[in-house]
């Protein structure tokens, strides 16, 4: 059953996703998730919601959820990144690899709103330790992709039988800001789908078992999605640039020898996806992170590729690995590269082969420090 088109905001989106697929809902009792709280409240068939306001809050009442709800309840989080990082040891107690026991029934999406308003930096990095752990982590760049994300990472929980993070930027998609959606559901038909899609994935390649990343592509083409990365631009591009979700910058790129790979499912990682994705001719990728105040380290997404580069299916198809420039921001970078004049100065800074491979994004383009900023 599908929904007429909405103009919802992405805080909407996630509420309303997480009222159709989900038992129980624990929303941050912030300003920016009122658009969530009201669309969970509004629901037909409302889900339980608790509101927290600390990440000491969101510990305790995770915690009592896993232990006290005995059957196959379907747990929603949905706040904003500073309330996070007492999660991950929680998660690795009950969900993590070592459990030798049977592990919670309970199952758990998180939804993580990064923002920097009353912050030096948007940066993901608190986000990413989750997917150095080892946890399904995605993220949606629409208010579309805020519902269908919402609604695939809760199916991927109930599915994998582990906690599933999405993620997304909320400068760049404000609360504050309505987007026309198409609410498509319900999550049940969803699963059906991918049940048969794997069934079918198994007979046909005569497999009794399936990796991780052949399940999230069968998930996300049960979703309508068509795969868990996509690539747009020049099929004989030399210069790539690659982001975790779409930065929305693919329209100026018509005409030009430069193309575009956008990572849907950044853990686990669709390596096989991004090596057959990136054209031949490569011989150089941009990558655009939103890490920041690394102190001249490479990010995730940087170390990632250096390990993609050394592998002999990468190998195979392209004979020398691309020289690497990895971009780095304080501010949302979907926000300042959508604007031609940032852009094409940025590009001007970067054209030169022998660039840094660590370059900021703010220091490019002459913007002063978000710590001397006043609000």
């Amino acid at each position: 059953m599908a929904r007429k088109n909405l103009r919802i905001s992405p805080f909407e989106g996630i509420g309303l996703a997480a009222s159709e697929s989900s038992d129980i809902s624990i929303v941050e009792n912030k300003f920016m998730f009122l658009g969530t709280l009201a669309s969970l409240e509004s629901a037909i068939v409302k889900p339980k919601v608790i509101k927290v306001q600390t990440g000491e809050e969101l510990v305790k009442s995770v915690i009592e959820i896993i232990e006290n709800e005995k059957s196959n309840i379907r747990l929603a989080i949905m706040v904003s990144a500073s309330l996070i990082p007492g999660l991950l040891p929680v998660f690795d107690k009950y969900y993590g690899k070592n459990i030798n026991g049977p592990k919670p029934s309970a199952s758990i999406s998180l939804t993580v709103a990064i923002e920097s308003f009353g912050s030096s930096a948007l940066k993901s990095t608190g986000v990413l330790s989750f997917a150095d752990a080892g946890y399904t982590v995605i993220s949606p760049s629409t208010a579309q992709e805020c519902f269908d994300y919402t609604q695939i990472a809760n199916i991927t929980a109930s599915i994998i039988g582990a906690p599933v993070i999405s993620y997304f930027d909320s400068d760049n998609l404000n609360f504050g800001a309505w987007f026309l959606a198409n609410t498509t559901g319900p999550s049940k038909c969803i699963t059906e789908s991918f049940k048969k899609n794997r069934e079918d994935f198994l007979k046909y390649n005569g497999d009794s078992s399936i990796s991780r990343s052949q399940e999230m592509e069968l998930i996300m083409k049960s979703y309508y999605r068509s795969s868990t990365t996509s690539y747009i631009g020049s099929p004989f591009a030399e210069t790539v640039f690659v982001s975790i979700s779409d930065y929305d910058i693919g329209v100026w790129l018509d005409n030009t020898s430069i193309g575009y790979l956008r990572i849907h499912v950044y853990s686990p990682l669709p390596t096989d996806a991004i090596i057959a994705s990136l054209p031949k001719t490569v011989k150089r990728v941009v990558i655009l992170e939103q890490e920041s105040g690394l102190s001249e380290f490479h990010g995730h997404l940087f170390r990632d590729f250096q390990d993609i580069f050394k592998s002999q299916a990468f190998t195979d198809k392209i004979e020398s690995a691309p020289l690497v420039t990895e971009v780095q921001s304080t501010y949302s970078i979907p926000i300042i590269l959508s604007h031609p004049p940032y852009f094409f100065q940025f590009m001007e800074n970067i054209a030169p082969l022998n660039v840094s491979s660590l370059v900021r994004l703010d220091q490019v383009l002459g913007f002063p420090d978000k710590e001397t900023i006043e609000y």
